[in-house]
């Protein structure tokens, strides 16, 4: 559908009138157009427009609305009927008439929509509206009897039917007012449609009405030159209007009791009405007229009635009232006793930023540290005392509740006047006007600080907990690695010394005297490897249990590095001492040594084959530094800082020689009784650079952890090579 026919659609209720009253002003005063034809057309516009709007609108209760489109037709066929009657049937119109058939059949129509429309809108009983239209409609009733229907009750010319069909009309518009009384005094909606039809109802009775009281003093009405189808025409033309309107579907809705806008207003209609019959006595009295006694009697009595009856449902006895109050008072204090005395803070709050609070429970005070006028005393309070990180949340579980949603649940924290920090979980509902819109929001705060921090304690004990069994599961895991390392790293060397002795037992005098020295040689290699794996894990142990402490003693390190650079007899990496002069320090030789072979051992494992390997000792502030560095891979960032712990490795792994990895944890350790440290760097050029500081006395206290050496240690690349520095040095290495 374009936007266009959309809106048609929704501004047709408007177009339909507005074209249709400009046709009948045509009619009245264009006299060359002024035939009957044109307003029979009006006419059946109306009830053409109520079928399409019924298809167009969908009401739930179409019935009422097809009842008003046969109404209008039936108005439109007595019109062709009686304006047509010599054409039709060659005589002239008698009274009554066929037509007037289908002029009095309109009423019933009407009249039946309207109450089904009331039905609807009122499926119990509204007993209070029903006596009001009625008091409304006597009083109405008696004007339309002395001025309408009497004259013709009492007129001599006139036949019993003739004055029974003349006197249906005025009471058949009695009675279509009279429910619409019914319709507007009634509980349910107004909208622009009930507006409408309300209109085309009067505008109906009026017109009615003023035709009678012309018919009734004998003037004929000529329908060629007078206006009254002016009247008839909005009576068609509003009620299509109505039909039209898309308000037409809340006529039918049900409604739930309301109180009255207006009850003196009101009170004076009926007042009026129930005065009408004395005031129109009086009226013909003082004019001289004949009174119908017994008719105005009557009404008077009916009216009586009437009103007897709605004044006693307005009547309350007074012991009733008081025993009521009593008891809602009984009851108010008893809610406000349990409300006040639970351990939490009960609250009414209007909707929205600038909503005020109602009621706030004495509670606030003992929870939050507020009193009641403190907390009330604004409508953002509240919201200033949450901390910024929950009030978003806070507030949008307040927006649930305009949604839609039946609940809001919550939890947030609020600073108090003394800076505690309360945890509330906030628990509410919304209370519902007349309309069933949210008005109130209706709540509990309850104080949860002591169950978040047993979560806090909890959570905090399971993060333990997971971290616990993350480190037993690392070191069970390192264990296995450990048993395989130290398995493989026994049985290889074991197997290559049992296999040369053998082979010398067995074929000794039958090997040339070279190859004997070569598996002597090899048999020395991997007894020195396993008493190294045995010295270590034998230190580790010592250590462990607090056994070892450095045995100081003046030594010349760089003696003790080529010595270790001799005894390692590498061939797979060439290993070059930078350092000739001698470093003489005051350190525990044996652990100096150890260190040193620790790291060349740990950078033959971890590096590829051809991989150069630098050794240098220098003086730095009051002690020795040890470098060992290579050109191989490196260290990880990440692992520099865990890589001297007990069986930790590098990511390098090694097929061959897997390690146990205690080799560099006996470096820092060794480093740490001497009061020094040993770390790792990025080598200039590549590779790692290890490093280990001896300080000639052990100080009181261990350097902090984040300790490194300055700047003037670290050499952006090794001091130049010396030539045959191992071969010189070996000469005067002492026996151990």
């Amino acid at each position: 559908m374009s936007a266009d026919t959309t809106v048609v659609k929704r501004r047709a209720w408007l177009l339909y009138p507005v074209l249709g009253i400009v046709t009948t002003l045509a009619y009245l005063f264009v006299h060359p157009i002024r035939v009957g034809a044109l307003f029979n057309l009006i006419g059946l516009s109306a009830s053409l427009v109520i079928l399409l709007a019924v298809r167009m609108n969908k009401p739930s209760q179409r019935a009422p609305w097809y009842l008003f489109a046969l109404g209008q037709t039936f108005f439109v066929v007595g019109d062709v009927i009686t304006y047509n009657y010599n054409r039709l049937f060659g005589s002239d119109l008698p009274f009554p008439s066929i037509g007037d058939f289908f002029y009095l059949s309109v009423y019933p129509c009407l009249i039946a929509g309207l109450l089904l429309l009331i039905h609807q809108r009122t499926p119990g009983r509204d007993r209070a509206s029903a006596i009001d239209s009625l008091i409304v409609a006597v009083g109405v009733g008696v004007i339309s009897w002395v001025f309408l229907m009497a004259p013709i009750a009492h007129d001599s010319d006139l036949n019993l039917v003739a004055k029974l069909v003349s006197i249906a009309y005025p009471l058949m518009d009695l009675m279509i007012l009279t429910a619409a009384i019914r319709l507007a005094v009634g509980i349910g909606t107004r909208p622009t449609a009930f507006y409408l039809m309300t209109l085309s109802i009067v505008a109906l009775f009026v017109t009615d009405s003023i035709y009678s009281w012309i018919s009734v003093h004998g003037i004929v009405y000529d329908n060629t030159t007078g206006y009254l189808e002016g009247g008839w025409a909005l009576f068609y033309l509003l009620w299509g209007a109505a039909a039209l309107h898309p308000s037409m579907r809340q006529l039918e809705e049900p409604a739930p009791e309301r109180e009255v806008k207006n009850p003196r207003l009101r009170l004076f209609v009926l007042a009026g009405a129930s005065l009408m019959a004395p005031a129109v006595e009086l009226f013909q009295a003082l004019r001289g007229e004949q009174v119908d006694v017994p008719v105005l009697a009557g009404c008077s009595s009916v009216l009586f009635i009437l009103v007897v009856a709605r004044l006693k449902g307005l009547m309350v006895d007074v012991n009733e009232h008081r025993r009521t109050e009593r008891q809602l008072r009984d009851a108010e204090t008893k809610y406000r006793t349990l409300v006040e005395g639970l351990p939490a803070v009960v609250y009414i709050a209007e909707f929205g930023e600038e909503g005020a609070w109602r009621y706030v429970s004495p509670q606030i005070e003992s929870i939050l540290g507020f009193t009641q006028a403190e907390f009330m005393s604004a409508a953002k309070f509240w919201r200033e005392q949450i901390l910024p990180e929950d009030r978003e949340q806070a507030l949008a579980a307040e927006l649930q509740i305009m949604r839609g949603e039946e609940r809001m649940q919550c939890e947030y924290r609020i600073r108090g006047p003394q800076g505690r920090v309360t945890w509330i979980r906030e628990e509410a509902e919304a209370l519902m006007d007349e309309r069933g819109r949210p008005a109130y929001l209706q709540g509990v705060m309850y104080d949860v600080t002591e169950q978040k921090e047993s979560e806090g304690v909890l959570r905090q004990a399971l993060e333990t907990e997971k971290e616990a069994t993350k480190r037993l599961t690392t070191l069970h895991e390192m264990q296995n690695s450990f048993l395989q390392a130290v398995s493989h790293d026994l049985r290889t060397p074991l197997t290559s010394i049992l296999g040369n002795a053998l082979t010398l037992e067995q074929s000794g005098d039958t090997i040339a005297p070279e190859d004997q020295q070569d598996l002597i040689r090899r048999m020395a290699s991997n007894a020195r490897k396993l008493r190294r794996l045995l010295t270590n894990l034998l230190d580790l142990d010592r250590m462990s249990k607090g056994a070892v402490e450095p045995n100081r003693g003046h030594v010349d390190l760089t003696l003790i590095a080529a010595a270790v650079i001799q005894e390692c007899n590498v061939e797979s990496h060439p290993i070059e001492l930078r350092t000739t002069e001698p470093i003489i320090a005051s350190v525990d030789a044996d652990q100096a040594e150890r260190i040193i072979e620790n790291l060349v051992t740990n950078a033959v494992r971890y590096t590829p084959p051809e991989t150069p390997i630098w050794v240098a000792v220098e003086p730095f502030e009051a002690g020795a530094l040890i470098r060992v560095e290579d050109a191989g891979p490196g260290v990880r960032d990440d692992l520099k800082a865990t890589i001297f712990e007990p069986f930790r490795q590098g990511d390098q792994v090694v097929a061959h020689s897997p390690g146990v990895g205690i080799g560099l944890s006996l470096v820092a350790r060794f480093a740490a009784l001497h009061g020094g440290r040993a770390w790792v760097e990025d080598r200039a050029g590549g590779g790692a650079s290890f490093r280990v500081y001896l300080p000639y006395e052990t100080p009181a206290a261990a350097p902090p952890e984040d300790w490194t050496p300055s700047a003037s240690v670290e050499e952006s690349a090794p001091p130049p090579p010396v030539e045959a520095a191992v071969p010189a040095l070996t000469t005067i290495l002492p026996k151990r």
